[in-house]
């Protein structure tokens, strides 16, 4: 009788009646609270039904009542890494292992938990294990050549680990690992396993082809390499060139030295937007250097209390250091100093002089779609008040600073001048990449109505959703009580990050977004030059493309994140509009297509005004603030990316019932 309900379970679950074989399983744990193979096969099916929370409580009471049987370890280690709780994911596998050390799986899956956590040489040695016991495990080798990508292990020693000798067996271990370190920016290594390939069998595949391919770019990155040192030693005080120096660098793995060229860079100039390049500071977390980074911010904003992007690269430090709420008070400081000269602009209607060394008019901050304003009676921006650290605000009636109070020091702050911090974005532009989101975001900012951000991407809902919702509003106005401002962000990664839709929704389920789409194949090929032109990329085109087409044949979902590729993925637009509608109703969505925009800006920006529900509003011009320029491709590569993104593009005109007319 004990049994019988854990009985039904077992049949409605057969059955594929998972809602009712839940509800059987749990009169079944009621009864008999001391079985653990129904707690067991409760958290199977909560795994089916992807209740992830409730899986993990029922398989944790499963190895509570029975701690030998291996695979409850296994299946919570699973929806672990759903939840992307990865140490507790690690901790669990390794309990399965030590039961059972003969299934691929639990290495493959410890793997996977352990890259996540950066902790390379371990995740090395899970994927080698896996690999031992079944190479045909899929994307093992995808996996460990990333894995190796990312560190400087001495490679004999993981020939040494994989036990394995070259054979006409097993070549195919060494081809792939080969093939997944050229991938990932490891040249010299994939050289290493092709050379140790060929020794052995020189007659196996098109091994030769491979090496040669590869020792060519190897050349091209010498000539790369070499080329950045002249630059750097022809402008010792560009920084820029350091600048490309450290990018180079950090391409070929010289950590080291990548640190000390992109510290160069800031330290030549520190008063720059900075904190929008990730590889630097991405070498700068490797390498330990975000104290010393972090004392040169410092000493600047010390010396020069009236600049803008040291502020906005403190903030950056601090946050990368974990010191959130440090980083906050950085990000109040700059968001003031820019709603000052904002409101300044907007309630005089005056335009900043031309620049006194070049006679030109500055263009609006492409991070931030803003005029640089300076004070109208010095020239200089506001400086943060000493007592409280925060910015004064102007007179309403002169648009000039206020003078401190000589009883108190203080700054008076005029009611009609009265900022609220901002409590919600009124609209978000979520992408796409390289689809024009720079410049509507520009031409947005422009509004009168309209204040930004100090970042044009924030990539919150994205990348940095850890960060905390405190974090993310800091970045915002403080708007003038009592005007109808409205402010709104541009971060193009939500686009197509798959928990974007349902973080923001949660937080902000009325904001309006804006989605701008192009041409997949234009905007691909927008995207490879835009990051080669960056020194984020070093592969051609056409390998690039080839590259991808592997990865997503064996993991249609994987979508790399900030790191160069995905110029396939990130075109399949019908798989992410389809994500973000299962949250957000048509109307507070609106689908642009960047053709049109391009070719009408400001009728574009009409409709984009009126679904704003804001007063039309035109410029003068319309410039292009983010313009991309590359010599045409290869007709052959245009038409394998044309007949690529054909079938989604299908897809997307059948979804809106409109053509987008796209070859």
């Amino acid at each position: 009788m004990d049994n019988d309900y854990h009985n039904l379970g077992s049949f409605l679950q057969e059955s594929g009646r998972f809602d009712e074989a839940v509800a059987a399983y749990k009169q079944a744990i009621e009864l008999n609270p001391d079985f653990s193979w129904s707690y067991h096969c409760l958290g199977d099916i909560l795994l089916k039904l992807e209740k992830w929370e409730e899986a993990v409580a029922a398989y944790k009471k499963a190895v509570e009542l029975n701690p030998g049987f291996s695979w409850s370890y296994h299946n919570l280690g699973d929806a672990l890494l759903k939840l992307r709780r990865w140490e507790e994911a690690a901790a669990a596998y390794r309990c399965e292992i030590a039961l059972n050390s003969d299934f691929a799986w639990s290495f493959c899956n410890l793997g996977d938990a352990l890259t996540q956590l950066k902790y390379w040489d371990e995740a090395i040695a899970a994927y080698l294990k896996a690999i031992e016991i079944d190479g045909n495990l899929p994307v093992i080798y995808e996996k460990l050549g990333y894995a190796l990508g990312q560190t400087e292990s001495d490679l004999n020693l993981v020939l040494e680990q994989s036990q394995l000798e070259i054979t006409p067996e097993n070549w195919q271990f060494y081809l792939q690992l080969g093939k997944n370190l050229a991938k990932y920016d490891r040249p010299k290594s994939a050289i290493i396993f092709y050379q140790a390939l060929l020794t052995a069998l020189p007659n196996y595949g098109n091994v030769s082809a491979k090496l040669e391919e590869l020792l060519q770019q190897q050349e091209k990155c010498n000539s790369a390499l070499a080329s950045s040192r002249a630059t750097v030693a022809q402008k010792p005080d560009d920084c820029w060139s350091y600048y490309n120096l450290g990018a180079v660098l950090t391409h070929q793995k010289y950590w080291e030295e990548a640190a000390a060229a992109f510290f160069q860079a800031i330290k030549i100039n520190p008063d720059l937007p900075w904190w929008f390049y990730y590889n630097l500071w991405e070498v700068f977390v490797r390498q330990n250097k975000l104290d010393e980074v972090e004392n040169l911010c410092r000493e600047v904003v010390a010396a020069k209390p009236e600049a803008f992007w040291p502020y906005l690269n403190l903030g950056e430090v601090l946050t990368r250091k974990g010191k959130i709420a440090e980083a906050i008070d950085f990000y109040r400081t700059v968001s003031y100093k820019q709603s000052f000269a904002s409101l300044i602009s907007k309630r005089t209607g005056k335009m900043p002089v031309p620049q006194q060394e070049t006679g030109k008019m500055p263009v609006p901050q492409q991070e931030t779609g803003k005029m640089p304003v300076p004070q109208q009676d010095t020239g200089k921006m506001p400086v943060p008040q000493q007592d409280t650290g925060k910015m004064p605000v102007p007179q309403a009636d002169t648009g000039k600073m206020p003078v401190p109070q000589a009883d108190t020091g203080k700054m008076p702050v005029p009611q009609n001048w009265n900022l609220k911090p901002v409590k919600v974005p009124n609209f978000i532009i979520i992408g796409s990449q390289r689809c024009g989101t720079t410049s509507l975001y520009t031409y947005l900012a422009q509004h009168p109505q309209i204040l930004t951000p100090i970042k044009k991407e924030m990539d919150f809902f994205s990348w940095h959703f850890d960060r905390g919702i405190d974090w993310y509003l800091a970045h915002f106005p403080p708007m003038p009580a009592g005007e109808q401002f409205v402010t709104g962000e541009a971060s193009p990664s939500y686009f197509d990050c798959r928990e974007a839709p349902e973080r923001l929704y949660s937080l902000f389920p009325e904001a309006k977004l804006i989605v701008l789409l192009r041409n997949p194949v234009d905007r691909a090929i927008s995207q490879f030059y835009r990051l080669t032109a960056l020194n984020w990329e070093a592969r051609s085109l056409d390998r690039a493309i080839s590259d991808e087409i592997e990865r997503l044949n064996q993991n249609p979902e994987y979508i790399i994140g900030e790191e160069p590729g995905n110029y396939l993925a990130r075109g399949r637009y019908i798989e992410f509009i389809k994500n973000w509608r299962t949250f957000f109703p048509q109307e507070q969505l609106l689908i642009l297509k960047s053709e049109d925009f391009y070719a009408g800006a400001a009728t574009t920006v009409k409709q984009v005004l009126e679904f704003l529900d804001l007063p039309e509003y035109q410029l003068s011009e319309y410039q292009n603030a983010n313009p991309g320029s590359y010599q045409p491709i290869v007709r052959s590569v245009r038409d394998r990316l044309s007949d690529y993104f054909r079938p989604y593009n299908q897809e997307l005109e059948q979804y809106f019932g409109r053509p987008f007319d796209w070859e």
